[in-house]
């Protein structure tokens, strides 16, 4: 699956898919998963609670977005967050995209994709 990874930011790169669009949109799926996770983990059950804790405005996204953490470990969630969030602070520092591909995979190394 590493590939597919690989192939699908070449697409975006090759389509002048600015950086920071490509890591904001990451940081903001990580993130709404860790919220997720989070408040599921605590024992909140109710959807409307949990969209608000979550800061959902369509509760009913929440029957897929429960889906997809299903198998997901927190702690896992936490460090891609932390990853991309330093991949973010890199590239505003001037860094170029190189970092984006090592951040990518290693994301994809901590859920077992690649």
């Amino acid at each position: 699956k590493s590939h597919q990874v690989l192939q699908l930011l070449d697409d975006l790169l090759s389509r002048s898919q600015p950086l920071m669009v490509i890591v904001s949109t990451l940081l903001t799926q990580f993130r709404t998963w860790l919220w997720v996770k989070s408040a599921m983990v605590s024992g909140v059950k109710k959807d409307g609670e949990l969209a608000q804790v979550c800061n959902i405005n369509n509760p009913h996204r929440l029957y897929y977005l429960r889906q997809e953490v299903a198998n997901t470990s927190i702690n896992a969630l936490a460090r891609a967050v932390t990853m991309i969030l330093d991949l973010e602070m890199s590239i505003k520092r001037g860094a170029d995209g190189r970092d984006l591909l090592v951040v990518i995979l290693g994301v994809c190394r901590l859920f077992q994709v690649v």
